[in-house]
């Protein structure tokens, strides 16, 4: 396999650790001392990169997800525990309870802490990092800025300025409240309550280390949300963000939220986040603009597909709410031409989403390209879309990026093989073209991440191990010009340890951004490596960020050791099929 039009210039590798390869050497650059985990998110032309690392995360078993804690000594707030309490006595056994009032945490104490939490302190999911070619690796605090590590943070994009955009969940303060006397409680007792800052979730940039939060349209109720996917090179900014909520909605939170029972602030975020998610707002496609001072402008509205892609709304007389309207931006060029997906309808095309429940007119979000005050369709709804149980959430199809040359790449969904999958396709706004790539095999789910100017494609795919019918992940590159789709576990030595397992972005000197699977000595919960009864290291796998650079005049090498296959037509996933090794962030990324 050759793999075509990758700059083949020499560039200095930046880590002992690297390992030399065939086609790219691989440089690890996610290893932090905060998280067990780290995951790629996009990297520059310069350099520089941005990855997330988990606070804790889902990890699929045969017996379903279990929620995996990967934090090294997390600031538990040890004085908001009654530890007085007989039921939070009740977790510790006496020796630990000397040794947490005497300031000693272990790691079953903090095991303990973790599972139990008795002071129901908010523990958030992830936190993003800053990797630069001219300083070190930089955990950036968004909104976490006591560092509480109560709140999600990401980072997704950066530009060749150094402008990173992200998003960042609320953090929480611990306030007591007494409730307001009833007949039934004429003197309440005082309670303790986590307060959420308005804004449950908001976009942010971070330019020369300030953070500036990209607010959206609409902040009543609670403060809204919006978040941030990607950044042009002129600091254009692609993401989305509530713009209303109903007025039904509306007239129940003004009763019901009326700060007797609990504070306003908390049922807001009750009714309006947690009870639903971010669909009780109203969400659309949004795009700010930096200014030359830093600050950003307020935010473009964009448009929708709507009925027949008309950009007309249509009420489904079947349910009584719009749907047409929700859409999102997921990337933008310098040209101001932003692509995601927005919600596409056919009222004279009826479907049952569920058994039991009449038919309604087809509704699903579709590849959407916005230039200027058009909304272009990418993917004909009639080949592309699968019916689900929540068809409002349900995406069919969805452009994840475009580069310069107006070039927009995205995945489309359908039944292949009686299984679901998605399917990349790369769409020409010169042309209006769009083309579909088969992938590893036909069945083989294929989502791509990123595009660069060359028209080079990477992203994962799935790959079948070979004599077996279990699937896994593996990062790939594709070149349009020559439609190669390579396997870039094929492109790197045979003695790396690595396992390439999702490529998240490529830049235009072909430097690839990815995340790997790799063995690395155990840790506990404090950091410690744990020793089996020999006294020597565990082993386990790992999620971590790497970097691929081309090697001047590389060649792929020939392997032996276990066969991937990719030409297999059918194949079944198996149980043991996990996501990035048995990993998943939660809040994840909107656009992949």
């Amino acid at each position: 396999m050759k793999l075509s039009r990758i700059s083949l210039a020499i560039l200095p590798l930046l880590s002992l650790c690297s390992v030399q390869a065939a086609v790219y050497s691989v440089e690890e650059i996610g290893e932090v001392e905060q998280v067990k985990s780290t995951y790629a998110a996009a990297l520059n032309d310069n350099g520089d990169s941005v990855f997330n690392g988990a606070i804790r995360s889902a990890q699929q078993g045969i017996f379903g997800a279990n929620e995996v804690f990967q934090y090294y000594n997390f600031p538990f707030q040890l004085d908001l525990i009654d530890f007085d309490d007989e039921a939070v006595q009740a977790f510790f056994t006496d020796e630990q309870l000397a040794d947490v009032s005497n300031g000693v945490i272990t790691n079953d104490i903090m095991q303990i802490l973790f599972q139990r939490n008795p002071a129901a302190q908010p523990i958030g999911n992830a936190l993003s990092y800053l990797q630069s070619q001219s300083s070190v690796t930089e955990n950036v605090t968004l909104r976490d800025v006591g560092v509480t590590r109560g709140n999600s943070e990401y980072l997704y994009d950066i530009n060749n300025t150094g402008q990173a955009v992200g998003v960042a969940t609320t953090t929480f303060e611990q306030q007591a409240f007494t409730p307001a006397p009833t007949e039934d409680v004429p003197e309440p007792d005082e309670i303790k309550l986590w307060i959420p800052q308005a804004g449950y979730q908001l976009g942010a940039v971070v330019s020369g280390g300030t953070v500036n939060f990209l607010l959206p349209p609409y902040q009543e109720f609670g403060g809204g949300f919006s978040a941030a996917s990607g950044i042009s090179e002129n600091g254009i900014i692609a993401g989305f963000g509530s713009i209303g909520l109903p007025e039904s909605l509306q007239t129940s939170l003004t009763s019901s939220c009326d700060g007797k029972a609990l504070p306003v602030s908390v049922c807001l975020y009750r009714n309006t986040v947690v009870s639903a998610g971010p669909s009780r707002y109203q969400q659309r496609a949004l795009l700010w603009q930096v200014q030359q001072d830093g600050t950003v402008a307020s935010p473009k509205v964009l448009g929708f597909l709507g009925e027949k892609n008309t950009g007309e709304t249509y009420t489904d007389p079947a349910v009584a709410i719009n749907y047409d309207s929700y859409n999102q931006a997921n990337a933008v060029n310098s040209k101001g031409i932003a692509v995601g997906h927005s919600m596409y309808s056919d009222s004279d095309r009826k479907v049952r989403y569920q058994a039991g429940v009449a038919e309604a007119a087809y509704r699903q979000a579709h590849a959407t390209l916005f230039v200027d005050d058009e909304t272009l369709p990418m993917v004909d709804p009639n080949e592309w879309f699968v019916f689900t149980n929540d068809p409002i959430l349900q995406v069919g199809s969805s452009a994840v990026d475009i580069n310069e040359n107006d070039i927009a790449v995205g995945y489309a969904s359908k039944v292949i093989s009686g299984n679901v999958r998605r399917k990349l396709f790369y769409y020409d706004y010169g042309s209006g073209q769009t083309r579909f790539v088969n992938g590893f095999f036909d069945s083989s789910d294929t989502l791509p991440s990123a595009i660069n100017d060359s028209n080079q494609v990477v992203g994962r795919a799935e790959v079948i191990i070979g004599g077996t019918t279990t699937r896994r992940l593996h990062g790939f590159v594709y070149d349009i010009a020559t439609e190669q789709f390579t396997d870039l576990n094929s492109l790197i030595s045979c003695d790396a340890p690595y396992t390439i397992v999702d490529a998240k972005d490529i830049n235009n000197n072909g430097e690839i951004l990815a995340t790997a699977l790799v063995e690395k000595e155990r840790k506990d919960l404090l950091g410690n490596v744990v020793l089996d009864d020999q006294g020597n290291p565990e082993l386990e796998e790992v999620a971590i960020t790497v970097k691929l650079q081309p090697v001047a005049n590389g060649e792929p090498e020939t392997c032996g050791g276990e066969q991937v296959e990719y030409e297999r037509k059918g194949g079944t996933t198996g149980l043991l099929s996990l996501l990035f090794g048995g990993i998943i962030l939660g809040w994840r990324r909107r656009k992949a």
